[in-house]
């Protein structure tokens, strides 16, 4: 018995499924989310750098012009104050970006940094007009400008950042008892400069999380295969590769099962490439229900053979996925009377099961289960076999390896 919800579930990719959902709060699914941040972050970093540099060097020549063509604002506050602010922030943050893991730590500190240095901003605003000096208004709708476009800062945390800052003012303006007339008319350039902002802020953030979806989408689109919907031998070799360092790092087995349709060939030739291509994406269907686990892949490695990666699985569970794999495929009742195997459509499984090491390659690990896919075959077919690396006893370009018996093996 087929399940057809099943290969729309295969083709509908996290992307996809974000794009359909939408993210009107400038939010993906948590997975999605970290991977846009650290891509978005390490795709722009080299015009960040530039934006900070030339704001902070901006800053400075803005407030040697002030001191030399407005002396009021020079006579106003003292120099530490009039440099001791942005001018810092920036220079911080541009040493952040070349931090270590940076586009983990940079995005947290600069949400951190970045409302201190609009209320130090807002202060100094006030501060100067207590002296009798206005015009130092400005800079809090220049800093906050920055906030939102130049500074690296998504679009919620420079959205806070503003709203800190216009609370911090008009609380501060209070207690310096600003009048109420020109509060609400700095209150007002200041609001609506946060609103300006905030929306070209957010059409230009939510333009670029659609373009990379689709971007994504497209990639993953490339990787699948056409026919059965599951990833293709493209991505399985990228993606062995990246599980197979991970636990090289972290000491934890990886399987790998390599299944082939039985007699495939002579389904096609009795029952038509029409029918194989539906027998092709049921068997599709079963064994990516078997990778379910964000680690876990399962592909189309060639032709009626399929390949899955499992992410830290010992032996024994490995043996126990591979017979219920073999059990769900006969549970299609898809009929095969050309088959020695069993008169319906069976599938031989090769299973390998190995702790990698640093000076092995993946490329043992696949010769291991397409062994093993042979030992099945040769036993009869509608089996699987199992075989275990020992990693002791290797030669260079070779496994030497033995027969782990069990159920159904």
């Amino acid at each position: 018995m087929q399940q057809p919800d099943a290969q729309d579930t295969i083709q509908i990719s996290s992307a996809a499924m974000q794009l359909r959902c939408g993210f009107r709060w400038l939010r993906f699914e948590p997975g999605l989310e970290t991977a846009y941040r650290v891509e978005q972050f390490r795709g722009g970093l080299k015009f960040l750098r530039v934006n900070l540099a030339i704001v902070a060097a901006s800053l400075l020549v803005v407030f040697q012009i002030e001191y030399v063509v407005m002396p009021a604002i020079g006579a106003a506050l003292p120099g530490y104050a009039r440099f001791g602010v942005m001018t810092p922030m920036l220079a911080l943050a541009l040493a952040l970006t070349f931090m270590r893991r940076a586009e983990i730590w940079y995005p947290r500190l600069i949400a951190t940094l970045m409302p201190i240095a609009l209320m130090a901003v807002a202060w100094l605003g006030l501060w100067a007009w207590g002296l009798g000096e206005s015009r130092l208004f400005v800079r809090l709708i220049i800093a906050t400008i920055a906030a939102y476009f130049l500074v690296g800062l998504p679009f919620r945390s420079a959205l806070v950042a503003g709203l800190i800052a216009i609370g911090f003012y008009v609380a501060a303006a209070i207690a310096v008892d600003m009048p109420a007339l020109v509060l609400t008319n700095f209150f007002c350039m200041l609001l609506v400069a946060n609103l300006m902002c905030a929306a070209g802020a957010y059409n230009m953030e939510h333009t670029r999380r659609t373009a990379w979806l689709e971007s994504r989408l497209l990639d993953e689109l490339a990787q699948r295969d056409g026919l059965t919907g599951i990833y293709n031998r493209r991505r399985f070799d990228e993606h062995l590769a990246r599980v197979w360092q991970q636990c090289v790092r972290e000491h934890r087995p990886v399987t790998l099962l390599f299944a082939d349709i039985d007699h495939f060939k002579d389904f096609n030739d009795r029952y038509g490439h029409q029918a194989g291509d539906a027998a092709l994406k049921a068997v599709a269907d079963v064994l990516a229900g078997v990778a379910r686990r964000p680690l876990d892949l399962a592909a189309r490695y060639g032709g009626e053979e399929f390949a899955v990666i499992l992410f830290d699985t010992a032996q024994e569970n490995a043996a126990r996925i591979a017979e219920q794999t073999l059990e769900e495929v006969r549970k299609l009742n898809i009929p095969h009377a050309g088959s020695t195997a069993a008169p319906m459509l069976t599938i031989s499984i090769g299973v390998a099961c190995v702790v990698p090491m640093a000076r092995r390659s993946p490329s043992g690990l696949v010769q291991l289960a397409d062994q093993a896919l042979y030992a099945a075959k040769d036993a009869g077919r509608n089996q699987s076999r199992l075989l275990q690396a020992e990693y002791e006893h290797m030669q260079t370009g070779y496994f030497r390896r033995h027969m782990l018996k069990g159920d159904g093996q």
